[in-house]
This record gives C-alpha cells, sequence and structure tokens, in this order.
C-alpha cells in the first residue's frame, strides 16, 4: 500500500491520517482466489479487504463528509462527458522490497497514464487540492517470509498463476480504522464508512458493497502452541494476521476430453453402479526445494503413481506443489485413470494455484464434492471429500463414504505433537459433527513417531517431556476411540499384507510396516539429516467400515531400488495401498467371516504412564538376563550354521554321500521367532525326499564324524511325534527333527505365500505334525503387527512365568508354544480392534484377558485365521485348549491338569491385580531386586517353599555313568509326576495342589561327581473353602489313607517299568514332607551324568554298520569284556542252509507258550565294553527305548540253566528253528 506526498496548495486539505483509506475493491465474488493466497501470506487478512488503494493515508475522519462531497463534485465534473475507460485488468505479478521481506501483488501490465487508477487518483487528489505525484496501483497478496530470493520468488510465482483478475471499476470505498479498546493496534481493522459511485455507471450494474472481509470464523477457535514446523515458522513468527478457520467448500474439476482441459465439475456426475471393490492409496510426494521446484524426480514420481502396486480408486497425495501437479495431471494416463480431482492444474489459464507450498490433494475416478477443513496452524488443514456413489444403503438412508485426506504437523517436540493433538481432534470432531453415520476413510501422512527408540532416547535428551511421550500414545487411543482401523494392522493380522518382509531383527517397536527409513531410503537419510535415524510409520491409511467396507488388502510401493548399483527412489516417503470390499447393500453385507470377533473379544487394557516406559521394561529384563548377549547371538548363529553345514554336507570334505539328497534346515521355535533368552535352546527341523530313518542314520554318521568340531550327540530321543536328536554344538544345545515331504522341499522358496488349502500339503498325518511348528511360525511372522512389541511382552511373560514355577509344559504349565499362540493373539486381536498398541498395553491385556478366560469352555484360538470355531473334539481330560494354526489341529496343552489350570488361573489373577495397582513398576512386578541369572532362585521358589501346608516329594537317586540315560530318567520321572499330581486331585479334591517345574537339591554341585539325588515337590494346602471346615479325625484318616494309596499306586508304577527304572542304577521314593524339612533345597541345574559318544545304529544295515565301525577304528580301542572263545575249527563244513534272524528266534522265546522267556539270556554286543549279556525278559524292542539296541548286535541266545546255546551267529547253530548247522534240537521248557 502506497502513499503520497504531494505538494499542498493553498485551501487544500491534509491527507497524512492512516486512520482512513480510499481505494477500490474488486468484485467479493472474483476475490476468493486472492484471499486464499492472503489469508496465509497477507498480513492484513481479515483487517483489510482486497483492495487498490487510491489514496493511503488519507484525510482524517472528521473530514470524511465534506471531503466526500468534493470528490463527488470532482468525479462528476471529470468524467462526466468524457470517454473514461473504467474496466481494468490486473494480470501482472511484482514485488516491493523492504528491509527484511518482500511485498507481492498484482498490477496492471499497462500501468501508464491512461490507467483508470491514475485518472482515478488524479482527480481526487485535484479535488483536495494535492499536486499529483508518482503512483503504482497494485493489490497485495502478501509478504514472503524473508529477503531470501527463492522466498521472494515462491510467493511471486504463486501470484502470478492466479486467474487474470478483470473488472469494471464502479465506485471508491471510504475505510476508517476501527480501533478496539483494550488491544494493541494488531487488533485494529478497516470499516467501510462510505462509497463514493463513479459518475456514468448504471444503476443496474452497481451492488452494493458489504464488509465480506470482516466476516470471522464463527467455529471454536484453537490456541496456536508455540512451535511451529518447517514450512510455517517463518511466516507465523513475520505475519501475525488472523487467517480463515471456516470450513471452505471446494470445487471438484473433472477432466474434459472434448475441450481437452480440466473444468469445473456441474453437480455431482450420476456413475452407473456403485463398486463392488475400493482401492485408496496415499502418497507422500516430497517438496525438496521452494523455488525453483526441482523436477528431476517428476517422472519417476508419476511412472510410480501409475504402477500396477499403487493404482487406486482414490489417491490422496501428499507435499503436492503447483508444479508437480501441473505435471502430473498433464499426463494422459493420469486423466484417465483419475478424472476428477480437488484441484486443477495450476498452469491452466482460469484455475488458481495451489494455497501452500506443501498441499494435499485427492484425484479419483469417481465425481465427489469436498471441502477444506481448517486446522488452527497456517497451511495445515484437510481435505474431506464425500463420494454419493459409494454409500451405505439403509431402509431409509443413505450415508456416502467420506474420505478424508491430511498432513500433520511435523517433528518431535512439545509444541508439534501437541499440534498433532489438536489437528486431529479437529477432524475427528468435523467428521463426528457432520458426518456421525457415515464411514470413513482417512489417509495421508500423520507424522506420528512410531519408534519406541525415537521416543525414549528423545525422553532421555529432554527433547520432548513425559507429557509429550503420553500424548503420542493418546494420539492412537483417540482414533481408536472414532472407529477408525488402521487397515496396515488390520491387513498384516489377516495375513493380507503384502509388504515384503525384510529383516526384523534390529527393528524396534513401532518400526514395522515404516514408510519412512532412512536407513534404506537416500530421500528420506537427506530429509532427516541422517541415515542414522530410525523407521517411522508416518502413513496410513484408517478406516472407519459402518457395515459398508471390508479390509482385504493392503501393500506398500515406491520402494527404494538398485539399478545399475545406484539406488533408485522416487520419495522419502513410500506410498501404501488399501483395498476394500464394498457391501453398499445391507441385504448383501457380511455376515460370517470376522463376526466371528463379536464371539470373542478382547477387552484392551491400557498400562499405565509408568508400565509404559519401554526403557524401565528392558532394563528389568536385562537385569534379569532375559535378552542375550552379543556372544551368545554370535555363539547362536555360529552353532545352527555348523550343524546345517553338518548335517546337509558340504564339499570340503569329500563326503557326498547326502550332497545329492534334497534337503532344507531351518530353525522353529522362540530362536526362529527373535525371543530366544540365554537358556534357550535351538528347534531344528529338517525337511527332505528321504525318509525319517535313513536320514536319522545318515545324521547320525555325519554327526559322529564331525566329532572334532565339537559337535556331540547327546542322545536320541523317540516319542509317538517321531525321532529327535538332542545335539550339542560348542556348548550349544540344540533339537533335531525330521519331515519326510519331498514336495515341500521342491516348491520350498514358495512355501511361506502358500495357502494352507494348498494341495501340496496334502502329507501324511506324521510329516503334517512334524511340519506344523514351521508352517505356524511363518504364519505367526507374517501376521504380527510388531514382532519387536512382540518379543518383548513374550520375554515379559516368560520371565513372570519362570519366576512364579509356571514355565514348563510338561508339568502341565505354560510353555514356549503356549505364551507365543497366547500372546500372538493378544497382539493381533489388538493391532485389529485398535491399531499400534504399546508393550505395556499387550502385557496388562494379555493378564487380563487370561485372568478372566473361561477355560473350562472356551479355546484358545485365533479367531482372525480360522474365521469360525474350529471342529475341535474336546476331551474330559482336556482343562485347557490352545490350538495352533494348521493341520493337524492339536491342543499344544494337551498336558494341562485341573490343578495346574487352577494354579494358572491364580497367577494370572494376581499378575492382572498387580499390574493394575497405582504407580506399579517393572522393577516392582518382576520382584524389585536383580538375580544372577534368569533362572537362579526364581522369586517365587521361596514363596512355594513356604506358602503350603504339606510337601510331597519325589526322590530320586541315580548312580549312573551316562548323561543320555541320567536325561532319561529326569525326563521319564517328569512325566509321571503329572499322573501323580491328577491322582492326587481325584483323591483329595478339597486340596490345592501344585508341583513346582524344577528338581531341588539339598548338595552343592561338585565336579566330580557320580552320584546324583534330587526331588520333585508337590505342595498340597487346603482351599479357600476347605479351610472354613472342620475335619473329623475319621475324615482326616480317609484322607491320610487316599494319600499313601496314591504314593504306593505311584512308587509301584515306576518300579514296574523296566524299560526306563534299572534298580543297579536308581532309586525313587516317595515321602510326604513338612515345610520345615523342605526349607534348605535349593534348585538342581546340574546335568546328571558325564557326555558319552553314543554310536549305535538304529537298523539292520550291515553295510552301514560296518562303515560306522571302520569309522571308530580312529578313536582309541575301549576296553573289552571277555569273549566266549569261538569253537575250534573242524573238517566238517558249515552247512549254507540259511540261519533264521535273531528278530526271529526272540519272538519264538518270547511268544512261544510252552517257552518261559525267563529261562533264556541275550548275548549281544555293546560298542564300547565288549560282549555283554541280559535277561531276554528285559530285552528292548521299542525303537522309542532309551535303552533299544539293535537287533544285528545280537550274538547268542542261551538257556539260564545250564548254559545251552540255542541260536548263535557265528556258529550258525539254530536249535529253535533248525535252520544253519543242520537240524539243532528243538528247546523246550520242562
Amino acid at each position: 500500500m502506497a502513499t503520497s506526498e504531494g505538494t499542498v496548495f493553498p485551501n487544500s486539505i491534509s491527507i497524512t491520517s492512516y486512520d482512513t483509506a480510499l481505494c477500490i475493491i474488486p468484485p467479493p465474488n472474483q476475490c476468493h482466489d486472492i484471499d486464499s493466497l492472503r489469508s496465509l501470506y497477507d498480513k492484513s487478512y481479515g483487517k483489510w479487504p482486497p483492495h487498490i488503494n487510491i489514496l493511503y493515508p488519507f484525510v482524517s475522519p472528521d473530514s470524511l463528509p465534506r471531503v466526500k462531497e468534493q470528490i463527488q463534485s470532482k468525479l462528476l465534473e471529470t468524467m462526466s462527458g468524457a470517454n473514461i475507460q473504467s474496466n481494468v485488468q490486473l494480470d501482472q505479478a511484482g514485488y516491493f522490497s523492504h528491509r527484511v521481506n518482500n511485498t507481492i501483488f498484482l498490477r496492471e501490465t499497462n500501468g501508464e497514464s491512461s490507467s483508470p487508477f491514475r485518472i482515478l487518483r488524479s482527480a481526487v487528489l485535484n479535488a483536495l487540492g494535492q499536486r499529483t505525484d508518482a503512483y503504482s496501483p497494485h493489490l497485495t497478496i502478501g509478504q514472503s517470509e524473508d529477503q531470501a530470493d527463492s522466498s521472494r520468488d515462491f510467493l511471486l510465482s504463486k501470484a502470478g498463476l492466479l486467474p487474470n483478475l478483470g473488472f469494471e471499476i464502479q465506485s471508491l470505498a471510504i475505510l476508517v480504522r476501527e480501533r478496539i479498546p483494550g488491544q494493541d493496534k494488531s487488533a485494529n481493522r478497516m470499516r467501510l464508512w462510505a462509497t463514493i459511485d463513479l459518475p456514468g455507471i448504471p444503476s443496474s450494474r452497481t451492488a452494493s458493497l458489504s464488509e465480506f472481509w470482516l466476516k470471522m470464523d464463527t467455529q471454536e477457535v484453537v490456541d496456536s502452541d508455540s512451535e511451529d514446523d518447517d514450512e510455517e515458522r517463518a511466516s507465523d513468527d513475520a505475519i501475525v494476521s488472523p487467517f480463515s478457520r471456516k470450513v471452505r467448500p471446494g470445487t471438484t474439476y473433472q477432466f474434459d476430453p472434448s475441450q481437452h482441459k480440466w473444468i469445473s465439475q456441474k453437480g455431482i456426475v450420476n456413475e452407473k453402479c456403485a463398486p463392488d471393490t475400493l482401492a485408496v492409496s496415499s502418497y507422500n510426494v516430497l517438496v525438496d526445494s521452494e523455488f525453483p521446484p526441482a523436477r528431476d524426480r517428476d517422472p519417476l514420481l508419476v511412472r510410480t503413481i501409475l504402477s500396477q502396486s499403487a493404482v487406486a480408486d482414490i489417491l490422496v497425495l501428499e507435499e503436492v506443489s503447483d508444479d508437480f501437479l501441473s505435471y502430473f495431471l498433464a499426463n494422459p494416463d493420469v486423466r484417465q485413470i483419475y478424472p476428477f480431482t480437488t484441484h486443477g492444474p495450476p498452469n491452466q489459464s482460469d484455475i488458481a494455484p495451489l494455497p501452500s507450498l506443501r498441499n494435499v490433494i485427492i484425484v479419483s475416478r469417481w465425481s465427489f464434492s469436498w471441502e477444506f477443513v481448517p486446522f488452527h496452524r497456517r497451511h495445515k488443514g484437510a481435505v474431506v471429500t464425500v463420494f454419493d456413489s459409494i454409500a451405505k444403503i439403509s431402509a431409509s438412508n443413505s450415508f456416502p463414504l467420506v474420505v478424508a485426506g491430511v498432513h500433520l504437523t511435523c517433528g518431535l517436540t512439545d509444541g508439534s505433537v501437541a499440534a498433532k493433538k489438536v489437528q486431529l481432534q479437529n477432524l475427528k470432531n468435523h467428521l463426528t459433527r457432520n458426518y456421525s453415520a457415515n464411514p470413513w476413510v482417512v489417509a495421508g501422512d500423520f507424522n506420528i513417531t512410531t519408534s519406541t527408540y525415537t521416543i525414549e532416547t528423545a525422553l532421555k535428551n529432554k527433547t520432548i517431556s513425559q507429557q509429550t511421550s503420553g500424548t503420542l500414545l493418546s494420539l492412537e487411543t483417540m482414533m481408536t476411540e472414532a472407529g477408525l482401523l488402521d487397515a496396515w494392522s488390520v491387513a498384516r493380522v489377516e495375513a493380507t499384507d503384502h509388504t515384503t518382509i525384510g529383516d526384523s531383527d534390529d527393528l524396534f517397536e513401532g518400526e514395522d510396516g515404516s514408510t519412512f527409513n532412512p536407513r534404506e531410503n537416500e530421500l528420506a537419510a537427506a530429509t532427516s539429516g541422517t541415515s542414522n535415524n530410525r523407521p517411522q510409520r508416518y502413513d496410513r491409511i484408517l478406516v472407519r467400515p459402518q457395515e459398508l467396507l471390508r479390509i482385504n488388502h493392503f501393500n506398500h510401493f515406491g520402494v527404494p531400488q538398485i539399478i545399475n548399483g545406484t539406488q533408485v527412489v522416487p520419495s522419502d516417503h513410500s506410498g501404501i495401498r488399501s483395498s476394500m470390499k464394498v457391501f453398499s447393500d445391507s441385504s448383501t453385507r457380511l455376515v460370517d467371516g470376522l463376526n466371528i470377533l463379536l464371539q470373542y473379544p478382547v477387552v484392551a487394557k491400557h498400562g499405565s504412564l509408568d508400565l509404559s516406559n519401554i526403557s524401565a521394561l528392558t532394563s528389568a529384563l536385562s537385569a534379569r538376563h532375559m535378552f542375550p548377549t552379543e556372544g551368545e547371538i554370535q555363539g547362536r548363529r555360529e552353532a545352527f550354521a555348523l550343524l546345517k553345514q553338518v548335517i546337509l554336507g558340504s564339499t570340503d570334505d569329500g563326503d557326498t554321500s547326502m550332497a545329492d539328497i534334497p534337503l532344507v534346515m531351518v530353525p522353529v521355535g522362540s530362536y526362529a521367532i527373535g525371543a530366544w533368552t540365554s537358556t534357550s535352546d535351538i528347534d531344528c527341523l529338517c525337511i527332505g525326499s528321504i525318509s525319517s530313518k535313513t536320514f536319522f542314520k545318515l545324521a547320525r554318521h555325519r554327526i559322529f564324524k564331525a566329532l572334532d568340531q565339537g559337535i556331540r550327540l547327546v542322545r536320541k530321543v523317540d516319542a509317538n511325534t517321531g525321532t529327535m536328536f538332542e545335539i550339542s554344538v560348542g556348548g550349544v544345545e540344540l533339537d533335531l527333527q525330521y519331515c519326510p515331504a519331498a514336495r515341500i522341499v521342491e516348491r520350498w522358496s514358495e512355501l511361506p505365500n502358500l495357502h494352507h488349502s494348498d494341495p501340496i500339503f496334502s502329507l501324511p498325518i506324521l510329516s503334517l505334525r512334524k511340519l506344523k511348528p514351521y508352517r505356524d511360525l511363518t504364519y505367526i511372522q507374517r501376521t504380527l503387527p510388531s514382532l519387536p512389541t512382540f518379543r518383548l511382552a513374550y520375554r515379559c511373560i516368560k520371565l513372570w512365568a519362570v519366576q512364579r514355577g509356571i514355565y514348563s509344559s510338561k508339568f502341565g504349565y505354560l510353555g514356549g508354544i503356549h505364551i507365543t499362540l497366547m500372546l500372538s493373539w493378544i497382539c493381533k486381536r489388538l493391532a485389529h480392534d485398535i491399531g499400534s498398541v504399546t508393550t505395556a498395553d499387550v502385557v496388562t491385556t494379555f493378564f487380563h484377558h487370561y485372568a478372566n478366560f473361561d477355560w473350562g469352555n472356551d479355546m484358545v484360538f485365533d479367531a482372525i485365521f480360522y474365521l469360525k470355531k474350529p471342529r475341535y473334539q474336546r476331551s474330559a481330560r482336556e482343562p485347557m485348549v490352545v490350538l495352533g494354526f494348521h493341520a493337524p489341529n492339536a491342543n499344544v496343552a494337551h498336558t494341562s491338569t485341573v490343578p495346574g489350570t487352577q494354579t494358572l488361573v491364580r497367577e494370572f489373577k494376581l499378575a492382572d491385580h498387580r499390574l493394575s495397582e497405582d504407580g506399579m513398576t517393572w522393577e516392582q512386578f518382576f520382584g524389585g531386586s536383580e538375580v544372577s541369572s534368569s533362572t537362579e532362585s526364581p522369586v517365587g521358589v521361596s514363596d512355594f517353599l513356604k506358602s503350603h501346608d504339606n510337601y510331597v516329594k519325589v526322590d530320586i537317586q541315580y548312580w549312573g555313568r551316562t548323561l543320555s540315560k541320567g536325561k532319561g530318567l529326569v525326563g521319564w520321572v517328569e512325566s509321571r509326576c503329572l499322573n501323580l499330581v491328577v491322582d492326587l486331585n481325584k483323591s483329595l479334591p478339597n486340596l490345592q495342589i501344585r508341583i513346582w517345574p524344577a528338581r531341588f537339591t539339598a548338595t552343592k554341585p561338585s565336579d566330580s561327581e557320580t552320584d546324583y539325588h534330587g526331588c520333585y515337590l508337590i505342595g498340597l494346602s487346603k482351599t479357600l473353602d476347605s479351610e472354613s471346615a472342620t475335619l473329623s479325625k475319621e475324615d482326616k484318616a480317609l484322607a491320610k489313607q487316599a494319600l499313601h494309596i496314591s504314593f504306593e499306586k505311584f512308587v509301584n508304577l515306576l518300579h514296574a517299568d523296566e524299560r526306563n527304572y534299572d534298580p543297579t542304577s536308581t532309586w525313587i521314593g516317595i515321602s510326604l514332607a513338612k515345610p520345615s524339612e523342605v526349607s534348605g533345597l535349593r534348585l538342581d541345574e546340574r546335568e546328571w551324568g558325564d557326555y558319552v559318544p553314543d554310536l549305535d545304529e538304529d537298523s539292520e544295515d550291515e553295510d552301514l554298520a560296518e562303515d560306522l565301525d571302520e569309522a571308530t577304528d580312529t578313536l582309541p580301542a575301549p576296553r573289552k569284556l571277555p569273549v566266549r572263545p569261538a569253537p575250534s575249527a573242524t573238517s566238517t563244513p558249515v552247512s549254507t542252509s540259511k540261519l533264521r534272524p535273531a528278530s526271529d528266534v526272540l519272538h519264538r522265546l518270547r511268544w512261544d507258550p510252552n517257552l518261559d522267556p525267563s529261562d533264556f539270556i541275550v548275548g549281544y554286543e555293546d560298542r564300547f565294553l565288549g560282549a555283554k549279556e541280559t535277561s531276554l525278559e528285559r530285552w528292548k524292542t521299542e525303537q522309542t527305548d532309551d535303552e533299544f539296541i539293535p537287533q544285528h548286535r545280537i550274538l547268542y541266545f542261551k538257556r539260564r540253566g545250564d548254559g545251552d546255546l540255542v541260536w548263535e551267529r557265528r556258529t550258525r547253530i539254530d536249535k529253535v528253528f533248525g535252520s544253519g548247522v543242520g537240524a539243532g534240537e528243538r528247546s523246550r521248557s520242562e
């Protein structure tokens, strides 16, 4: 706004007052585009109208009546009869330079003396007795942020993109400053005092002028916080004007092929029919320079947006500039796919520029109406579109789909986080007020920091307050309370997220599914200032279905690619797309499917602020050694790699026996999912095309050959589920199992993406059972919303279970698989219903849910996977059912008992109660003191040893030598202890029965120990009901009798099991002990026995036995017992008749009713001890027996009484069947 300092004539009127102005105001209906820019850039917006000053400063307010008459008279004199042009055209942008910034304006291209502005100014000055002076008529658009050329040219380019402002001057406006009492000058505004109509303008063409520039927002005004983001900071500091907070309706543009241009949409276009599916994409295209605009990425951005993985029905773009939008909307494919847009191309002459540097744009293949919802910060707001053709239709109403595009304030500071909260609240309020029953989709760049590592670091560095950390959590809650589902979270837990899963081992909580990753994206690294910053999931698509939408799929696009050794990336963000099913008609709305979630709810329980401190939780777990050290991580990695190399074969040892056999070997269990601790072993699964028998035969052979590499076969375990090797590699324990499945190996690379119903899984039940852990684990990894959150919660729950004495599946409590399945369901359900949750939320919900779970009637299963209640026939002996995912459908809690389940429920309730206490911290929850290891003296041990009235003590003594038998003995007794618990519960139902899942001892470990003594304890206590009841002497006697009957039955059962109980090396007893008698016991962590290589083969393959015998030639010769000398040679030739095998003789002696097996002895060859004998009754024929000896090692059978040989391999004597040497005399028992 220029001033006039002309020469004063005699009788002139002074024009030095800044309280008045004489100006020309363009028609209000032509000021929309100009005011859109002025509201953001002009400090006078809201106080001055868009105007061209004729005189400012003007006359004093007191002189206005007289001056108005003089000006009217002079104009009448000057313009009457004169052919003066009153039409003007402001079609050129310019600027004035100031000390701190620049003023950007519009002016006439030809502003010569014939300009109507100059003629009018000259006439007015003449009427006031003033000389004509220099004058530059202009309409101010705004002020640049600073003196920088880029800032000036940016706003100058926007002004240059405004459609030409042409209008007829009909009147002059006299403005008077209104001073508001009690406020500073910045609050003053210009009011319309009067207008002066120009002579010669017909009255029919003049219109009354209203004070349209003073119409302020009637909605609630939210105070701005003190922090500003990168785009707004300077302008907010320099410009203190109010800007419009009104919801502004927008113009939808449609591409018209006939005119080959974008035109404003006239009403809503009626589509032929509503779509069955809907895809929504969101992409931040990155403005990386203010001015001049960078255009090198534009072609790549457009190709990415048009790629198959990105094309959608509705596309929300953030950080869109004038230059990029013009380029984007000029693309023919874009015009065909997305014919509707919220903003037209700014380079089209009749379309205004975008309001800001970074703008939110929505394009669509469907027509829509839209509005702009401004936020409390300049340049920030939401674009809200309404699609009438996509609507939820009820009996009497139609509720169109509402899609909102957002780009929230960036940064992690107290102010920026508070701003995000206010912005989300504003949008939520707007949608709730105006579209309460409609389905919503909210998409865009939310700029919400999700990495807990980043948040914790900011807290430590004091760049944010603890309150701000809590605000970040409340943002997630706010979206959940609005009924919005996170499309990525839902698709992830439903296994429909097609994002490629990278290595998540080094990710922290909140970094899965990231869309902004400075570690992998060069542009993101440049934007954030360093490639060391953590990944963040800034971009989201949130859906409020309202029975119209169901999320089907989700994927990322625009991820970095390496081409010719160079990273090619379109933007610093990756784009996201969600595909949804549309159920517009209520009669076709989804009925089954995920409605099962309503039948099996999980009530979310949020952790307190103290519990939400991830650093505190991590520290508590670290102090209790729940995280492996770097050395342990490397040790396990090397151990697995070495075992894999040995089992699968290598090319450097000259052994090709297995080189051509298709085999794969993978870890399963806690190691595979990354939740293992230093006490965990590694569960390994090998899949191949050979039989189990052949595999273990070859595996044993290869392990034996690798003894010098530190690999030891500790023992072979045979069970109903098949064979397993317990292996030690450099001190790391590994369990190796095998699954014969040739087709699986052939299509191994496809396996993770195959549907569970694929015909490839038509395998024998035993193969499916072996493959199940890997398939279940792969599914869990693919569907968990956050692996770091799961791992942290898993370790938290495992530590609690270990401390409380309920971590052991073989004792009927929780095992790793139990926790994995139970926890994964909680993680997935919370993510499905809420979105992002913290570890504290997951853990507190876990305990709350299972403390109130109906274990007697309900089953734990993943309802998202099954979609309906699984068909599982629960037996009466299963008080607890936890199901996995893939076939065969088996209860992983099959060892659970009624007393064990009752114990679990009590512990769940106690944990839930403690976590609900005010001020509870993780340090207090885990016992408040550090321990030397995760299993040494758990907090619950001392409580257990003094919390029961009596203890059942199962004593074991073992003075054997081999570790394999010692481990077998311990495992056998432990498995039988459950029978004792069940029997005690039946006999004494009024007692509370609890077994501690570990062995106790009263002795201290010794390196030279050969006699091992330990015990298992079962606590007996009165229940709450029985405590109030008084037992009679007779009842007590009956209870005592029942107890001793159970003891006797248990001991007899153990002693009768000759397969496992050897009285020559073992003693087992049972007794009832008082608390004082067990108070001095400690946990026994010793290995019972020493390692001795077990090289026995489990096959009658003589060739393989010879190979293994040759392999043992390199070992020191073992001491052998004397062997019965062979008979002297005779001249009689040995018969060529085939000798009946030892197995036939064994069966005959054992099952012939005329023979007594106790009368016979078996002689056999022991690998290390030479020839040995045992009774026929004790001979084990089942491969599942730990003492099983292959039948090809049998040397002879003889009668116990007279020592007569009835069958001998060496001499080919057979007195049982008459084969071999002559016809031996048939042996019969007298």
